[in-house]
């Protein structure tokens, strides 16, 4: 037989204090351990945008560069190239774009690129790409997917898949 030489009141505390420091808040199957802060979405990100014309699967290169406006609200440059320099632009980026972002869900709102390709200043080419997607972790950086239409000078009403992560992770 084990005799416990702590007082009774005294071993309960010890139990109470043992039992909560061993709960975590990952233990809360409805935390928000994953939701994603405002700081952990501001950033920059470069991928891809896919596309198929005439039966050709195209592969363009893109980043953004992506800041808080309002609560939930992001917005920033974008540039059709992987390195934040314009491709297709004297501006010294290729367009802007803007989404809402639902932090409950993880959802990209509203989510509209409008580019402004001008290297020919007689012939500039707009357009406006519109979708919808997701931002959420994948290992230590932020993955953006959204499923545009594009529109502007050289295609209409054409889907394409936005896949972006995020640099340097958060």
């Amino acid at each position: 037989m084990i005799k416990c030489i702590l007082p009774k009141g005294l071993f309960c505390c010890f139990i109470m204090v043992s039992f909560i420091l061993s709960c975590s808040s990952g233990d809360d199957p409805n935390g928000d351990d994953d939701a994603l802060t405002v700081d952990s979405i501001e950033g920059f990100y470069t991928g891809s945008l896919e596309l198929t014309l005439s039966g050709d699967d195209i592969t363009v290169p893109v980043s953004l560069t992506v800041n808080e406006t309002s609560t939930n609200k992001f917005a920033g440059d974008y540039f059709e190239t992987n390195d934040f320099m314009a491709c297709c632009s004297t501006n010294g980026k290729d367009g802007t774009f803007n989404f809402d972002y639902d932090p409950a869900t993880m959802a990209i709102e509203n989510f509209i690129i409008r580019v402004d390709f001008n290297i020919d200043p007689t012939n500039p080419c707009t357009g406006t790409y519109t979708g919808s997607g997701s931002i959420e972790r994948n290992g230590n950086a932020n993955q953006l997917v959204a499923q545009i239409i594009v529109d502007d000078c050289n295609v209409s009403s054409t889907p394409a898949v936005l896949n972006l992560t995020q640099l340097g992770g958060s």
